[in-house]
């Protein structure tokens, strides 16, 4: 990978059914509980379904402030980003009891010149706004809110235990308003259920209103730990996707080179509808309007 990642969690309350990172809680139980020293708690989150385990028993890397300040060197890291929240969101519930995110800024609060990017999903990262503007003084940062729609129906039944859609547009305001750099991560895109040009302009128009300065989509991936929990969704969902799922997801992890190309296609086009940037090639000059493409799912 071109950045580097922090996680100040393993397992995640908000409960996604796409979501990607459920095998890491588990190699990470697995490995504590081979130690010879593992207490009984560690034993027995083992006994308790994996998918069930990741989201109820949320394990907190409370040293993990301390390590970074003692082992971060700037210096090996150059240019490519440390991003926090890669795999588990940083401000999940259990920050507010913990407050290790926060920790982690403040002990990057000490440093200077780093690339730092945030991906959150949720409305409390407004509450480290001060701690925000001192590390945006020091630093190149960058704060990513995830939000895959405007359909607050949806993402109730996609993710159960999430802000909803109007909370995390919100968000984006106070942290535009606090002069923070911030933009919109729509991910993942659900091929026949989040890709239409509706409803992408949609979420994108709103995003830009709020005050975001960019917008990054990706398609949805299928690893194992996603098929797990996301085909059973759409079985329950929406059996009248779950054939083409399980067909076009066969042996692949992706979706097609087509439909990928297709659907950046459709996002470089909204993207210059909405007036907002794309954060990856907003120095590049913009490409000539792209014919209409149809998302070659199926």
């Amino acid at each position: 990978m071109n950045f580097w990642s922090l996680n100040p969690y393993i397992g995640c309350e908000f409960g996604c059914a796409y979501c990607y990172a459920r095998d890491t809680h588990r190699w990470a139980v697995e490995r504590a509980a081979g130690a010879a020293d593992a207490p009984l708690a560690v034993r027995e989150i083992l006994e308790i379904d994996p998918a069930e385990a990741f989201e109820r028993r949320v394990l907190v890397k409370e040293d993990a402030a301390e390590r970074l300040a003692r082992t971060l060197e700037p210096a090996r890291l150059g240019a490519e980003a440390l991003v926090i929240g890669t795999a588990t969101d940083p401000y999940q519930p259990a920050e507010r009891r913990f407050r290790i995110t926060r920790s982690v800024l403040e002990a990057l609060a000490k440093f200077r010149g780093l690339n730092v990017g945030i991906i959150t999903k949720s409305p409390l990262i407004v509450r480290d706004l001060d701690l925000l503007r001192s590390l945006s003084g020091r630093h190149r940062l960058s704060v990513n809110i995830s939000l895959a729609s405007r359909d607050a129906a949806l993402l109730r039944r996609l993710e159960p235990r999430t802000p909803t859609p109007r909370a995390r547009l919100r968000a984006i305001r106070r942290l535009a308003d606090a002069g923070i750099s911030v933009g919109i991560l729509i991910a993942p895109i659900l091929p026949g259920i989040t890709d239409s040009r509706v409803a992408l302009r949609g979420l994108m128009q709103s995003a830009h209103d709020a005050g975001a300065r960019w917008a990054a989509g990706v398609p949805l991936r299928m690893g194992p730990a996603t098929r797990r929990t996301f085909l059973p969704w759409i079985d329950r969902r929406r059996p009248d996707l779950a054939a083409r799922y399980r067909r076009h997801f066969t042996g692949r992890r992706n979706t097609s080179r087509a439909y990928q190309a297709a659907l950046q296609s459709r996002l470089e086009s909204l993207r210059r509808e909405c007036g907002i940037e794309d954060r990856r090639h907003a120095a590049r000059p913009a490409p000539a309007p792209p014919r209409a493409q149809q998302l070659g799912f199926w």
